[in-house]
């Protein structure tokens, strides 16, 4: 599953929450086009590819002191393709290893990030005595975006509309595996993804919009009975998971602190049930003691509810049951 990077879960929740500055809409703008953009490539990649290709999206690597991150691996027999999406528009020109954007040129090469990914590739299955080949991608996934490259350049760069063609021509490459455990390999290497910096102020904290958010409407209008949290739009959600989506809505937002009870207590504000608060704490997040305090407090993953608990959604989805309680 292709998942939100934590810059745009934090600026997701954090909107719900408070009013978020000109540059906070921008970035949060910026990255949820450009999360639209890789679930259209996932899809394309989906439909488009077939035969026996190994897909390894979102992940980052470390090879000693270099650390890439890469949105998709293609692993098409003994050839690694490596896709950077972007989700630009405009009217975009490569020439003189200069990229330019309506006649101004751009700070930096947008190729940069790719050939550093494609050189840890390189240097890992070399490494490893392994005779990969290693092919880089830079896919423009914005339909109006228009590409023109003047320089000669190893990469294979993509508009939205080449993208289909592409994968038809992987399709009838050869597929011998010499190196089955390839991807194997490369997961050595993976570290966590990266996390963002932002964090609140002490005012914004202060004044955050309290209480269990409604994942329909996203407004605070909820009640509470003893199985479910009931919304003023009619949305009804079982009570244990409002509680353990809130809690990690929490954990994003202060993704650099443990989840303690005093700090949680003030985010659900006047209309928590402070038992049943611990009893959540207790049943789905793991403890964690300061041993020179000795004070609990439980670990913070710092994800939203369906990635902190992927392992655990059909559990969850059989707890629907309790919304038709007495």
């Amino acid at each position: 599953m292709r998942k939100k990077s934590h810059e745009l879960q934090w600026l997701e929740i954090a909107g719900k929450r408070k009013q978020l500055d000109e540059e906070e809409q921008r970035a949060l703008l910026r990255l949820q086009r450009g999360f639209l953009g890789e679930q259209q490539m996932d899809k394309l990649v989906e439909s488009f590819l077939l035969g026996k290709v190994t897909i390894i999206d979102d992940i980052t690597l470390q090879y000693q002191s270099v650390i890439v991150q890469i949105d998709k691996i293609l692993i098409v027999g003994n050839i690694v393709y490596i896709i950077d999406m972007k989700f630009y528009q405009g009217n975009y020109i490569l020439q003189n290893n200069s990229w330019q954007r309506g006649g101004k040129k751009l700070p930096t090469n947008i190729l940069d990030q790719l050939r550093r990914a494609v050189r840890v590739l390189e240097n890992i299955f070399k490494e490893h005595q392994m005779d990969v080949q290693v092919r880089g991608v830079l896919a423009f996934l914005n339909p109006d975006s228009n590409i023109e490259i003047k320089d000669n350049i190893s990469e294979r760069v993509l508009t939205f509309n080449e993208i289909p063609s592409w994968l038809l021509e992987l399709n009838k490459q050869a597929l011998e595996e010499r190196y089955p455990h390839l991807q194997s390999v490369l997961l050595q290497y993976q570290i966590e993804a990266f996390r963002t910096k932002r964090q609140l102020t002490l005012d914004e904290e202060k004044h955050l919009q309290k209480g269990i958010c409604c994942p329909r409407c996203h407004q605070f209008k909820t009640r509470q009975n003893k199985h479910k949290v009931i919304c003023s739009c009619g949305h009804e959600e079982v009570k244990a998971i409002a509680y353990a989506r809130t809690i990690t809505e929490y954990g994003v937002l202060f993704h650099d602190r443990e989840l303690r009870l005093k700090g949680l207590k003030n985010f659900f504000g006047k209309d928590l049930q402070e038992a049943y608060l611990k009893y959540i704490l207790h049943k789905y997040f793991i403890a964690i003691q300061s041993t020179t305090k000795k004070r609990f407090g439980h670990e913070n993953k710092g994800l939203i509810f369906d990635y902190w608990f992927e392992d655990d959604m059909e559990y969850f989805k059989r707890l629907e049951h309790r919304k038709t309680w007495k």
